[in-house]
């Protein structure tokens, strides 16, 4: 008779594995490669895509942005003042909700008002890590938090 894998510590029978590529996760990832390739290449309208009409997005120090309208006006400005391109070092699934690590190398293009110091254009490239979590129902993205610290590439930009 065959026993259940044992928790050490407590002796208690442990869950067994499961992969955390099974399905979605297999298209989810494909997702997430489509959405950083419409990202890396400016392709808005080939981002849009990707997001159900009511989806949230969050990013540091910005409001948060309900609905697939304010997400479309917040990327096409951010294409037009950023010159960025991310690269996701690890992505990890469970269920409907993938966790991505990457990293982000840019450039300011235009001069930034709300920034104290005034970015100018042709600003300083600047590299920082950043963490992510996206969530998908019905294959939309329906949620979209990133987290970086927003001090540090402020920081980068202005030479600091």
């Amino acid at each position: 008779m065959s026993r259940a894998p044992r928790n050490k510590r407590f002796g208690t029978p442990r869950p067994p594995a499961r992969s955390l590529s099974a399905p979605p996760g297999g298209a989810l990832r494909r997702m997430l490669a489509a959405h950083l390739a419409a990202v890396n290449g400016r392709d808005l309208d080939r981002l849009m895509a990707f997001y159900a009409d009511d989806a949230v997005l969050e990013f540091p120090a910005s409001p948060r942005l309900l609905g697939k309208a304010k997400i479309r006006r917040a990327f096409a400005s951010f294409f037009d003042n950023w010159d960025e391109t991310s690269t996701y070092d690890a992505v990890v699934i469970s269920g409907n909700t993938a966790a991505v690590e990457g990293i982000v190398t840019g450039r300011h293009r235009t001069l930034h008002l709300r920034i104290p110091g005034r970015i100018e254009t042709g600003s300083r490239v600047y590299h920082h890590g950043f963490a992510m979590f996206v969530e998908v129902a019905g294959g939309k993205i329906i949620s979209q938090r990133v987290y970086f610290d927003a001090r540090d590439l402020v920081k980068q930009l202005l030479g600091d």
